[in-house]
This record gives C-alpha cells, structure tokens and sequence, in this order.
C-alpha cells in the first residue's frame, strides 16, 4: 500500500525541526520520502491521498503506561479481565486521541492474553510483568480474584523470554493505599457495609485520617475519622471502629507486601536489564527513594506529580529521584474530562515541572477510564508557553523509545526507513486528531476509526 500524505507542518521532535508546506511518501508500512517545502507532490502510484489541510504531521503516540488494553488481571490488585467490549472502547478511545503503541501495565497478564487483542485491534500494544511472588501476594491480600494458576505460575524470566518489554506497574494504589483504593475498594466495601456509596474524594479523606498520606498505621486519630465520616455522610451508619477496621482490612493489609514488592522487582530488573515502571505516591516514597539509588535509569516512576504528594514535595521528590537518573513521568490525569480524581490545580504543577525541564515521559495511566487525551495535555502545555511542541513530542516519541527500547521498534521517529506510525493534527487545535495511520494503513480518517482489515473487531 502506498500513501502520500500533502500540505502538512511535519514534526520531527528529535530534531527540534518544523517542515512547513511539506510532503510524505509511505509504502509498505515505511516512510520512504519527506519532501520538504513542497506542499503537493505528485504521486500517480499512491493508493491513498492525505491533505494534511496545514495540520501537524506528528510521530504515532507511544503510550508506555495503560490499563484495561488487554484481557487479563487488572491492575496491581489481580482484578477480574474487563468485558471484551469495554477493552476495545478503551482502545478506541487511545487510537481517536493519537495512540499507535501502547504498554499494558496490568502486569499479571500474559503474553498471549496481549497478542489475542493485537489480533482485534490495530493498535501495538506490548505486555509489561509484575509475576514476582511478592506482588502476586500482594494482589491476593488485596483482591486477587482475576489470577488464574497459570498466572501466577509466571515468572518475570518467563515473561521476557515470551516477550515482555518492561516490568510493571509495580506496586499501585489498590496495594499501596492510592487512588485504586479510593475509587474502587473502599466505596464498595463501604457501600455494602452501610447502603450509602461514598465516592473517590470522600474515600481518600477517611483513609487519610486513618493512614495520613504517608499510609502509616500509627497516626490514626480517632476524632478526626469521627469528623469525617460527619462530613461524608456517614456518622450513625458507621461506628469509628467499623469505619477503621475497613480501611485497615482494605488499604492497610496488603502495604508493606506491597513495598516489599516494589524491592523485589528492583532486583529482578537489575538482573535482567530491564526498564521498571513503579506507582510512584505518598504511600511508597521512601521505597522509590531507596530502589532508585541503585536502578538509575531503569527506574520509570510512574505519575511523579501524584495529589497524595504536596506540591513542593512534588519538586524535592523528582529532584532527588533525577539526582539518582531515574526517569520521570506525569500522567495528563483527568483535568478537562472527568474532573474527579486530580485536583485542578495539580495541572498547574504539572505544567510548571514541564517547563522546568523535570519531566521526561508523559502518559495517561488509567483514571478510573476517564483518562484526558494525551495531546490534549500537551496542547495545555503549548497555549500556555510552557514548552514548544517540536519538545514536548520527544515525551511520547524517541524519548519512550530510549527508556524502554522494545517498546517501539522503529517507531518514535520521523525519518525515512522508519515505521508509518503517524497522526496528522489540526493546525489551530492541536488536540483535534484528524487521520492516524499505524505501519502506513490509515486507521483514522477525519476524526473517525475505520476498519480497513475484517479481523479487527472495532465497536
């Protein structure tokens, strides 16, 4: 197949370069000619024609921290596999905001439970591992009921050799008392416990009363758990008790496994070389601090500007872990969309670090599957002059390929040769996607999916 691509503004972020009024030749999944300045080419062998219209021509998203992509264990807490059909929606959802490779961080998955969902869908998704015995008892404190034998019979050895690219995530907030247990456990245990659902917000001050931020048993305050519990709704449904035990039972229990966890993977990356994505929160911060001291830049922490950290802790931390190597990643949060689980002014803060040159990686994690696109917060970041765009791209393109270099094989770069992992933008809004195109195939075309191969099952 062969595919010109005209009158478009290339990116090429490795190379801080803008082409204006350029064109593109694609065949056979490849990029095999940039014509810079001339913004129509004649091509009487293409297949299909592209008019950019001015927009950006950008390198595929590379999205190296995802949930809910793959059949599988969800999350660090062994959850049960979402149904078939909301793991296309949440791919669908990645693909239309310019995703073309992503990592599964539900790491108690399989390689063949990612490939099954390679074969529906087109967007290139890679396996991470988490099968290390620590974490796999930690989700079993936790919940566990997603883990079959054969996955916890998996090794992260095992796991590599099939063909995982990254260990991850390690650790998360349903194991180390974060937003897993905010907005997934405790409402529901709370809900049966009393009849009245409390949500994420409530959820996070009834466990912080209980554990502070730092998920410390020993600063329970007992008048302080009454005042909340008055403030959300539930003083006379509850007694303190109940409501201590519960965060206990839920958030509590599996912690220091947890952290323990966060070591043990440490050294299995050390000993096999590889990129370690760890949830980096108030709850494990003392254990990144101490397992980053000896990965360096194997160590990706995950979502560095997290609420559960202050905002000039969020600084001192991401100093020190840079001071270690450690490479460092915020997640666009929930800002624009859903408005739930980051508070609005962490978006400030996480666009001051951008522009004090903190951050190395952007992705979307998972949100509660309210995840604002990715481009969306990266135009925030441009209209506010917080960075170029030729710069902020290198966080989801050669950057990603230089930290987890199986992730992306021959993609993240603009170059002839490489892989036609492509997104054309709108010229005045860049959060706008218009066509992606993932080894060449256009997958996109004016903002909507198609479904150029019968095999892939789109909803």
């Amino acid at each position: 197949m062969r595919v010109t691509i005209q009158n478009a503004s290339i990116v090429i972020p490795h190379k801080d370069l803008i082409l204006n009024h350029s064109s593109m030749i694609i065949e056979n999944g490849l990029i095999i000619k940039i014509a810079e300045g001339v913004k129509y080419s004649y091509d009487p062998k293409a297949n299909t024609i592209i008019d950019a219209k001015g927009g950006f021509l950008i390198p595929g998203i590379i999205n190296h921290h995802a949930h809910g992509v793959s059949l599988g264990p969800l999350f660090s807490a062994g959850n049960p596999a979402p149904p078939m059909e909301l793991i296309i929606s949440n791919l669908n959802k990645h693909l239309l905001h310019g995703t073309t490779t992503i990592l599964n961080e539900d790491g108690f998955a399989t390689i063949e439970e990612t490939e099954i969902m390679n074969k529906l869908h087109p967007i290139k998704i890679k396996s991470a591992t988490s099968h290390t015995p620590l974490n796999i008892q930690a989700a079993e404190i936790t919940d566990g009921t997603g883990l079959n034998y054969f996955h916890k019979e998996l090794t992260v050895k095992t796991m590599l050799e099939r063909g995982a690219v990254a260990l991850g995530e390690i650790g998360g907030g349903d194991t180390l008392g974060g937003g897993g247990a905010c907005y997934n456990l405790l409402p529901k245990t709370v809900e049966a416990k009393t009849g009245k659902r409390i949500n994420a917000s409530e959820a996070e001050k009834l466990m912080w009363a209980v554990l502070g931020r730092y998920i410390d048993i020993s600063v329970t305050d007992r008048e302080k758990v009454d005042m909340v519990l008055e403030e959300i709704g539930l003083k006379g449904l509850i007694s303190i008790d109940d409501a201590i035990n519960i965060i206990l039972k839920d958030v509590y229990a599996p912690v220091k496994t947890g952290r323990d966890g966060i070591r043990e993977a440490a050294d299995l990356a050390l000993q096999y070389d590889m990129p370690v994505v760890i949830h980096n929160a108030a709850g494990c911060k003392e254990v990144v601090f101490e397992v980053a001291e000896k990965l360096g830049s194997k160590l990706i922490a995950a979502h560095s500007s997290h609420p559960s950290f202050t905002k000039d802790e969020i600084v001192e931390n991401i100093k020190k872990l840079k001071s270690f190597g450690a490479i460092i990643d915020v997640c666009c949060g929930d800002y624009f969309g859903a408005k739930n689980l980051c508070p609005p002014e962490y978006l400030d803060i996480a666009l001051n670090l951008i522009e004090e040159g903190l951050v190395d990686l952007i992705s979307t994690d998972f949100m509660a599957g309210n995840w604002d696109p990715i481009i969306l917060f990266i135009e925030e970041a441009v209209n506010k002059k917080k960075i170029t765009l030729t710069k902020a791209l290198v966080m989801t393109s050669c950057n990603v390929v230089k930290t987890i270099p199986k992730l992306a094989i021959n993609t993240g770069f603009i170059e002839e040769g490489k892989a036609a992992d492509l997104v054309v933008l709108e010229p005045d809004t860049i959060s706008k996607v218009q066509h992606v195109l993932i080894d060449g195939i256009p997958v996109v075309s004016n903002g909507e999916i198609k479904a150029p191969k019968a095999n892939w099952l789109w909803y």
